[in-house]
């Protein structure tokens, strides 16, 4: 796996639906050398803190191979629209089916770990001008991947991204993302994925409110 673009933004508003709105969502990309810190990447903020902000959400990738789906479900071309759904780093190919929470990554001399996968929020539909698009990328179930940093250092464009550590007893990052969504309560998969220590405390929160509202308190 290889970096095709680093994308970063500032907060900027935006008018829509007749009210200012602050952003992030809108990269841009940017051919140069990036430094990745633990607490952020350089020239890049998030401006909602509470649904975007903290240490296990620092990088957010997306792989490119999934511009072709978007863009034959909405007759578009995003094949040059790097930083298309606002993730920071656009990856060559990597299917969500393949890797896995607390999956380690060492780019150049950085090092991430995956936390949790994106639970996209209205803006995404704003970003790709569909209303309907959150529904979409919740039921595609590719959703990208969030990463802290272990180790901060510079990326840039082109880059090679290697696996260098998997735990042992988690799941993959589709699998956590389908069950954030699943209708069905599926209460074993949800106590499983709780056992998992490096999956983000916002994500664990969902589960154990979903089952405690089932009745299982044992996990608390």
């Amino acid at each position: 796996m290889k970096i095709l673009s680093i994308n970063i933004s500032l907060p900027k508003k935006i008018t829509f639906n007749k009210k200012i709105l602050n952003t992030s969502i809108f990269k841009i990309p940017v051919n140069k050398k990036v430094n990745i810190k633990k607490t952020g990447i350089e020239g890049d903020k998030q401006a909602d803190l509470k649904s975007h902000g903290g240490v296990n959400k620092i990088v957010y990738a997306y792989s490119y191979k999934h511009y072709k789906y978007w863009g034959e479900l909405l007759k578009k071309d995003f094949s040059n629209d790097y930083g298309l759904i606002g993730e920071n780093l656009t990856i060559d190919d990597f299917d969500e089916k393949e890797f896995f929470i607390g999956d380690e990554f060492q780019i150049s001399n950085v090092i991430l770990k995956i936390t949790q996968p994106r639970i996209p929020c209205y803006k995404l539909g704003i970003k790709m001008n569909e209303k309907d698009f959150v529904n979409f990328f919740i039921n595609y179930g590719h959703l990208g991947m969030y990463m802290k940093v272990i180790k901060s250092g510079f990326i840039e464009k082109g880059d090679n991204i290697k696996l260098i550590r998997r735990n042992k007893d988690t799941m993959t990052i589709y699998e956590i993302s389908k069950l954030i969504f699943d209708k069905n309560d599926n209460v074993e998969k949800m106590k499983k994925a709780l056992q998992i220590d490096c999956l983000s405390e916002e994500i664990k929160t969902r589960f154990n409110t979903r089952l405690v509202k089932l009745g299982h308190y044992e996990t608390l």
